[in-house]
């Protein structure tokens, strides 16, 4: 599964059905570890349990474990944070855009083209002219930010 995060627009819930896919992947992971961690470990360790779901995963050698699926869990920590900052705003649970700051701004016109607030016959001298920048600016007002790996992310509050 990819990263719905793009440069342009993701939907809330393919954020939190990637970050359970992430999930799965560190469980299977994380098993198949402490499986090889049970038969080959040295008399007197103690036996790692094996998970049944993510939450029941002890990291009691997190070093080890996270050295060998280091690409995974640092990619789910990045997204579990993004996910916890935007959660209690909007309707994250069920669906919001979450916008990229470069594409904020075609974001802004395409919105306020969909939502009729310009009519389908506007000239063309007025319809080049408008300050799209500037809309977009005023429509963040409405919006939360979150920062996700070094770019800025809208999502409405």
């Amino acid at each position: 599964m990819e990263n719905p995060i793009n440069d342009q627009v993701c939907d809330s819930r393919d954020l939190i059905e990637y970050k359970e896919y992430l999930e799965n992947e560190i469980l299977e992971a994380y098993i198949e570890w402490a499986e090889n961690h049970n038969d080959f470990k040295d008399e007197g360790d103690i036996d790692l349990q094996i998970p049944d779901t993510f939450e029941e995963i002890e990291f009691l050698a997190e070093e080890a474990f996270t050295m060998t699926c280091e690409d995974i869990t640092s990619e789910y920590d990045a997204i579990e944070d993004f996910c916890n900052e935007l959660e209690s705003y909007g309707d994250f649970e069920y669906g919001e855009a979450i916008i990229s700051e470069n594409y904020f701004t075609e974001y802004a016109e395409e919105l306020t083209k969909d939502c009729g607030y310009l009519p389908d016959n506007l000239p063309s001298f007025i319809a080049y002219n408008i300050d799209w920048k500037g809309v977009a600016d005023d429509l963040k007002v409405d919006y939360t930010e979150a920062d996700y790996e070094g770019t800025t992310y809208y999502m409405r509050a």
